[in-house]
């Protein structure tokens, strides 16, 4: 074979290779459309990794604020979890924001009623959402970190520069025309690849996170480009696009070039990527336009934001869509001046009951042991958290105020900071009662078992004035205790409803049904006989817990 029929076999086989690389990657565009039309509303089976653990709050961080949901209250209702049953996003960008927006309880009406247009245009445009989702699916993940970390982090590059690399990459020149004329050029050639190789993964380590993000930039703005395939568009989601596009005409000269970094998360590619990497390491040509784009994007990082969240929300959207249609118990919220939920259901629990409460004033629960007043709490407390993000609750219907939202539920001795039990429950309620006197949306909060971490008597004296001063104030607030003493207390300002049990058989049933009234009954000692514990224990607690009552009643009579 000649040299002639070798370059042409070269030619051949690269361009077979590129036709293998495209046709399995229709194959596999057209498989993920197959997949999300067949599994929209099936809950996703996927998690956060460890890593996306660490990066998806990024855009929350960069943008909270203080009448956002805090971490208390986001620890205290499980909305780690819950985050992970509503992501059905396919993008880096789409799962900061949802997460970001699962802690947006600060929204304004218009901003809610924006989201739910989103929604809806998803719902009634399958095919729309289907090219979307397949765009996103393109757009995937950002291989090095956080795509808001990074927008927010750029001012660590102020001092990177590339003379160094332009230098080395100028004395190519001289040793390609000396090669052609001695043998020592040929050896002038070879330094200079090794010390550009060397340089350019000392360099590469450095900046390789921003690297990756930049090249998710570039990304972005292909993915904005393709956003015209998206027909039939209503005024929301066209109002989304149009400002994205703006956005993007501001940092298209930044593109010029792009396909010179490589984002990590892509993978393979085609025959060309291999060729590629051998020009990066040689002649720092990523390096470079990693340099230039970095002077676009100092400039235009307002734009940058604005494409970050305008993508993200649009991915968030769709991922609402797709859980509401996980759920079969949804409702969309309404705002009104009462708080009324009817037929409320925790999202956890595999088999829910659903409960109904009129917030009128605010309301006292009493019950025994894991009859399901905490479970309770995080029901009303998820539901609020959801009306003012996701625009979706768990109920039949749902109608209430915009709150600002707080709990003090699942709390935990500091040890690193010294803090006992008790010291971390009262800053917990501080920053609850704080919020309560400050002018703003009425507080709505949650509060297991008020002041638990000291004795009986201090207990039910301050935890009863910390209750009665709550409801006097701008606030609702949703109080579970076993301490009957709270119900005579209070019987005033707050509503009383208890959970209860059956006996049978000595085996404990409980129904998990809200009832009005206060709780007669106690099961802490039944309990325990459930359990195994010994006779001589058992028998003993019941006699002194009936001489215990005994004596109290004897006293308030």
């Amino acid at each position: 074979m000649g040299v002639q029929e070798f370059i042409i076999f070269l030619i051949i086989a690269y361009f077979a290779v590129c036709g293998v690389v495209w046709y399995r990657g229709r194959r596999e565009v057209r498989t993920f459309q197959e997949t999300i039309r067949k599994n929209h509303g099936i809950k996703p089976l996927r998690n956060l990794d460890e890593t996306r653990k660490k990066w998806v709050s990024g855009y929350w961080r960069h943008f909270r604020e203080p009448e956002m949901l805090d971490e208390t209250t986001w620890n205290d209702l499980n909305l780690n979890q819950i985050f992970s049953t509503v992501n059905h996003t396919y993008s880096a960008v789409g799962e900061e924001y949802l997460y970001f927006l699962l802690h947006n309880t600060s929204q304004s009406a218009e901003e809610l009623a924006h989201f739910e247009e989103l929604v809806e245009f998803w719902e009634k445009h399958p095919q729309e959402r289907v090219t979307l989702q397949t765009q996103l699916w393109q757009l995937g993940y950002s291989g090095g970190q956080s795509v808001a970390d990074c927008i927010e982090n750029l001012d660590l590059l102020r001092d990177f520069h590339v003379r160094q690399d332009l230098l080395i990459d100028a004395l190519y020149l001289p040793a390609i025309l000396l090669t052609a004329v001695s043998g020592q050029g040929f050896l002038l050639l070879i330094c200079v690849m090794i010390a550009q190789i060397l340089l350019y993964f000392r360099q590469k380590s450095e900046i390789q996170p921003f690297m990756s993000s930049f090249a998710y930039f570039a990304k972005l703005l292909a993915f904005v480009d393709r956003l015209d395939k998206i027909k039939n568009r209503e005024p929301a989601v066209a109002g989304e696009i149009d400002g994205l596009k703006r956005a993007a005409c501001a940092l298209r000269p930044m593109m010029r070039g792009s396909f010179l970094l490589k984002d990590g998360s892509l993978g393979g590619g085609t025959p060309m990527d291999g060729i590629l990497d051998y020009l990066r390491m040689c002649t720092h040509a990523d390096i470079l336009q990693f340099h230039r784009m970095l002077k676009y994007v100092y400039r235009y990082q307002d734009e940058l934001w604005v494409l970050a969240g305008g993508v993200g929300r649009l991915d968030a959207s769709a991922s609402v869509c797709a859980y509401r249609h996980t759920r079969g118990d949804w409702c969309v919220p309404v705002i009104g001046e009462v708080f009324v939920m009817e037929n409320g259901r925790y999202p956890l629990l595999k088999e829910p009951v659903g409960n109904s409460i009129t917030g009128e004033k605010s309301v006292l629960l009493t019950g025994s042991n894991a009859s399901g007043k905490s479970t309770f709490l995080r029901t009303v407390a998820v539901n609020a958290v959801f009306a003012q993000t996701i625009h979706t609750c768990l109920c039949a219907s749902y109608t209430a105020p915009l709150y600002r939202i707080y709990s003090s539920l699942s709390l935990k001795d500091d040890v690193i900071n010294g803090d006992s039990y008790y010291m971390v429950e009262i800053k917990t309620l501080k920053r609850i009662l704080d919020s309560a006197r400050t002018p703003g949306r009425p507080v709505l909060c949650f509060l297991d078992e008020v002041l638990r971490g000291t004795n009986t008597p201090e207990r039910i004296s301050a935890s009863s004035q910390i209750l009665r001063w709550l409801s006097e104030q701008n606030c609702l607030s949703f109080a579970a205790t076993h301490d009957l003493e709270l119900v005579d207390i209070l019987s005033e300002e707050y509503a009383h409803y208890h959970f209860t049990e059956s006996f049978d058989e000595g085996d404990v049933r409980f129904t998990y049904q809200l009832k009005p009234g206060r709780s007669e009954s106690r099961n802490a000692i039944r309990l325990l006989e459930r359990m195994g514990y010994p006779e001589e224990i058992t028998a003993a607690a019941h006699k002194l817990c009936s001489e215990i009552l005994a004596e109290n009643h004897k006293f308030r009579s």
